[in-house]
């Protein structure tokens, strides 16, 4: 009976927009100020052009690493022209502790610079966590690298973006996305907190991360994903661990899917999700991946969206989410691919609405 409790209440969820529609306030920088925006679905739609997220993946020795060329900034199909990573053969050539986040042996200093980041700036092997509650940046072509980092907002899409590579990026307690906005490029990052590990509104690349264990507390009410868009293009998912690891709680918390994609406040369009670890969650996931065609949304239609070579982990009842791996994707829709997607036993995995 406990069971089938749980299983209506995620159902409810899924009736009610599959929880990826929370709203909150921002929280402010750590000077008090207020950064703006909402959570859980209200990240914005589209942006500038900007931010490059081309480039090969390369994975610091790790087997199988040979990630395809990205989008060139300002325009073209995300992870066109590119072939496909591979896996490596081993479950050790997946995002992990051990190869991603801050290189063993990296002295960090404390960070002294602002926290409100107004001009382009290279941040290098700092530890920015005490002197900031978040990095918000307002500047083109950020860098930080070898870093420890509370969490980045680029939610102004104008005029910001950043590019983040081996560096752990913190969220706490906040209700939104640990790494949140548009023209964001993420390498071998490891993100923990947050709501929402990654939520991309437009030009996002984010490739070789650990995505995983995001913040929702007992008592808490928050809908989690590791990578979430509630509507937007330009994205590129590559070879990550994709993780939403939040349990069922007894006040309506807990995940979404590993990746979400809903039509809430533009249409779902040139997404390429390739050679990714979807993780199993049967307590709170309803599907371990969400392909962005909804018909309950108010952009109902998501084009040129590929999965392609990704792994979905069947954990322990064999389905990799409570109800199954992937829903809500649309194959004969325009520039839909579903290729070679399939379970971490080898079988094949076929897509469903």
């Amino acid at each position: 009976m406990k069971r089938l409790v749980q299983l209506v209440t995620i159902l409810a969820f899924c009736l009610g927009g599959c929880l990826g529609d929370d709203s909150a306030t921002q929280a402010a920088n750590a000077t008090g100020g207020a950064a703006g925006g909402g959570v859980g679905g209200s990240g914005g739609s589209s942006g500038a052009s900007g931010g490059s997220s081309g480039g090969s993946s390369a994975m610091g020795g790790v087997a199988g690493m040979a990630g395809s060329a990205g989008a060139a900034a300002g325009g073209g199909n995300a992870g066109t022209g590119g072939g496909s990573a591979g896996t490596g053969g081993g479950v050790s050539a997946w995002p992990n502790a051990d190869n991603t986040g801050v290189p063993k042996g990296t002295a960090l200093t404390k960070y002294t610079g602002p926290c409100f980041i107004k001009d382009t700036v290279k941040i290098d092997a700092v530890d920015a966590t005490e002197a900031c509650l978040a990095l918000l940046i307002r500047a083109p072509n950020v860098e930080i690298t070898r870093s420890k980092v509370p969490r980045i907002d680029v939610t102004d899409d104008k005029v910001g973006s950043v590019t983040i590579s081996d560096s752990s990026v913190l969220g706490g307690d906040w209700v939104g996305g640990t790494l949140w906005g548009n023209n964001i490029t993420a390498r071998r990052v490891n993100v923990t907190g947050g709501q929402h590990s990654v939520h991309c509104s437009y030009n996002c690349t984010v490739e070789d991360s650990w995505l995983h264990d995001q913040h929702n507390p007992a008592g808490g009410s928050s809908h989690n994903n590791a990578f979430l868009s509630n509507g937007g293009s330009k994205m590129v998912v590559r070879h990550n661990t994709l993780h939403c690891t939040a349990i069922l709680n007894s006040t309506g918390g807990g995940c979404t899917a590993d990746l979400s994609l809903f039509g809430d406040f533009d249409n779902i369009t040139d997404v390429l999700v390739e050679n990714n670890l979807m993780k199993a969650n049967d307590s709170s996931i309803s599907y371990c991946a969400y392909g962005g065609e909804s018909t309950g949304k108010p952009y109902p239609l998501a084009t040129q969206v590929r999965f392609i070579d990704n792994i979905f982990e069947r954990g322990p009842n064999g389905k990799c989410g409570v109800y199954g791996a992937i829903t809500s994707f649309d194959s004969s829709a325009s520039g839909n691919v579903w290729k070679n997607n399939k379970w971490d036993d080898g079988a094949e995995l076929k897509p469903s609405l």
